[in-house]
């Protein structure tokens, strides 16, 4: 991924993680990760990977929990939803 592109992430999310809202500056030892919000994995359209829509800014715990994974099972109902998009969701 081009630093022009790792930029522009970082800026639009404000230095904050899109999922947490953690900011950067409170982990100075830790740099917050660039990540997909749909894994590779599960992105058909290898072509556009690196479009900005497609990226998100995220702490290391919000992407390590997250991990390649789209949806989880809620622990009150026991339904199957997804996870939180910064893309989409509030």
């Amino acid at each position: 991924m081009d630093a022009t592109t790792k930029k522009l992430v970082r800026q639009r999310a404000g230095d904050c993680c899109e999922y947490c809202r953690l900011p950067q500056d409170a982990t100075p030892f830790i740099t917050f990760h660039i990540e997909h919000v749909i894994a590779k994995q599960h992105t058909p359209d290898d072509d556009n990977l690196n479009d900005l829509k497609r990226l998100a800014l995220a702490c290391d715990r919000c992407n390590l929990f997250k991990g390649p994974n789209l949806s989880s099972i809620d622990p009150n109902s026991g339904e199957i939803v997804n996870l939180f998009n910064p893309r989409t969701d509030n």
